[in-house]
């Protein structure tokens, strides 16, 4: 049985006619916060919204007197996000980093940071790690991943980083079960601003408009769900129940190596027309193992995934009709960038 906490915000109704967001409105801060009062719930986000969790009684007994609020008809629910609980262990984790947009950039002609307006820490913005990072990786000798040393443009001189260049994808990943790709796809296909990811890469992520009718032995779960959200079937942005499950992969395609690449958004050019491909680091169970053992890493910062012998009946495996994920630079880039790192740097970093 899938284990998943639930994350709410609740809304008065909006009464007719009224333009004001209903997350927003005077009558909704006052009536989610009568509820939350009563029920004995710890707000956050601005006081707007409490989580439950489903994995014990006690959660379950807080939803269904949230139901019963609801069905008395002045509060409900405007958004909810059920969120699936990470397995403890797995083969493959994403790590997982700080942001620091205003530091590094991947949008110049070669990747550059400007040393000492970032945050501390080994890994940023999903590609970027520190010559700690290289030294333990090099160290431990783990596999499928080179480097490429970063031009500081900042006026500070500081530690070297690198943007992190694993060979290959961890493959193209399988739909959750309860996900209705046909559907999804129809309304998406034509239209990169509705969708977060490749149309060829597995979902994890969806909205509940996006749900199968026919979902087996967990209908009765996703059913539960939906009497708090009895949302309509249509995709309402900010609205309605969201679905955020563990990324779910099949072992076949998985890389014998430490490190690989996941797909960040869309591929596609930026203004002056230069091709971006933004990527996000996979590591192996043992690639994790060593950063941990460096103290580069809590074992916090890696989420892990699911590995799928055999997928469920009408999941689709995408690895096996369409073409990998490119890295974020075709063999040609990297010669170019490789043939400006010794530039600037002498040998460069493997």
């Amino acid at each position: 049985m899938p284990r998943f906490a639930l994350d709410v915000r609740l809304d008065a109704r909006a009464a007719a006619g009224d333009e004001t967001p209903a997350a927003l409105s005077v009558p909704s801060q006052r009536q989610r916060a009568d509820v939350y009062r009563r029920q004995g719930l710890k707000a956050h986000g601005g006081a707007a919204w409490i989580t439950l969790d489903l994995e014990i009684a006690k959660g379950w007994s807080l939803f269904d007197k949230l139901v019963a609020e609801c069905r008395e008809g002045r509060i409900e629910v405007g958004s909810a996000i059920a969120r699936e609980k990470p397995p403890g262990e797995g083969d493959w984790f994403e790590l997982q980093t700080r942001a620091a947009y205003d530091s590094f950039s991947l949008w110049d002609d070669y990747p550059c940071y400007r040393a000492g307006t970032h945050p501390e820490g080994h890994a940023l913005n999903a590609t970027f790690v520190s010559e700690a990072c290289v030294a333990t990786v090099r160290d431990a000798r783990l596999t499928g991943v080179s480097f490429l040393r970063c031009q500081n443009k900042g006026r500070k001189a500081g530690p070297a980083w690198f943007a992190a260049l694993p060979e290959r994808g961890l493959g193209l990943g399988l739909d959750h079960p309860w996900f209705d790709r046909r559907r999804w796809a129809s309304e998406v296909a034509n239209d990169a601003k509705k969708r977060s990811s490749p149309l060829r890469c597995g979902q994890s992520q969806f909205h509940q408009c996006w749900l199968r009718d026919d979902l087996g032995a967990d209908a009765e779960l996703v059913g539960r769900l939906l009497e708090l959200s009895p949302m309509p079937r249509e995709r309402v942005p900010l609205q309605g129940l969201e679905f955020v499950t563990v990324p779910r992969y099949w072992a076949q395609a998985l890389p014998e190596a430490d490190f690989a690449y996941l797909p960040f958004g869309e591929d596609g050019p930026n203004r002056e027309g230069k091709m971006m491909r933004f990527r996000r680091l996979a590591v192996s169970r043992r690639g994790r193992e060593a950063l941990i053992a460096a103290c580069l890493f809590t074992a916090k910062a890696f989420l892990p995934f699911r590995s799928v012998v055999k997928p469920e009946p009408g999941v689709e495996i995408l690895d096996s009709r369409h073409e990998p994920i490119a890295p974020m630079y075709t063999p040609q880039e990297l010669a170019a960038l490789r043939t400006r790192e010794r530039e600037l740097f002498g040998a460069p970093a493997r």
